[in-house]
């Protein structure tokens, strides 16, 4: 009967050295992987408003120096709070419509949109200028760009957008 039982011994030693293996990988990787699937804490996002007058503008195109029209679109935010501020993941839609009487070509065109971090008083703290270019595909009138931008905006503040750079 012992000759049984230490024959057993090897074959059983084979088949849980692998389970005991794929385990400690199981484990590990259960580990790790729980880590990685990290999600901040989103609340709720600061006030954000269009400046009145200036949610709608004109502009030229940089390739065939076509009119366009410029409007915002929907303005989402999500955002996660900080000490003393949020962290605010900004998305700003934009609506381009271009005068195609010239031509239908691809039209090409800067944008600019100011954001003005603004306090309870209604006084501006501080300003960032989003740049970027938009395009018209061949025979295409309406272009929607879409943006993300990050804004730090500190506790009781709103943010007022505005299309185009500020005067300094």
């Amino acid at each position: 009967m012992q000759n049984q039982y230490l024959g057993m011994t090897p074959l059983i030693k084979r088949l849980t050295r692998p389970l005991l293996a794929i385990g400690l990988f199981a484990g590990i990787t259960a580990g790790v992987t729980g880590c990685a699937v990290f999600e901040p804490e989103y609340g709720e996002c600061p006030p954000v408003y269009a400046a009145e007058g200036a949610e709608e503008k004109y502009i030229y195109g940089t390739s065939l120096g076509q009119i366009i029209k410029v409007r915002f679109n929907g303005i989402a935010g999500q955002c996660v709070p900080r000490e003393g501020y949020t962290d605010m993941r900004l998305y700003i839609n934009l609506l381009l419509r271009r005068d195609m009487t010239t031509g239908s070509n691809i039209e090409r065109t800067d944008i600019h949109i100011t954001a003005a971090i603004v306090d309870a008083d209604d006084n501006v703290v501080s300003r960032v200028v989003f740049a970027d270019d938009a395009s018209f595909q061949s025979g295409m009138e309406i272009s929607q760009p879409q943006w993300k931008q990050r804004l730090d905006v500190p506790y009781g503040h709103k943010v007022v957008l505005a299309l185009g750079r500020v005067a300094e």
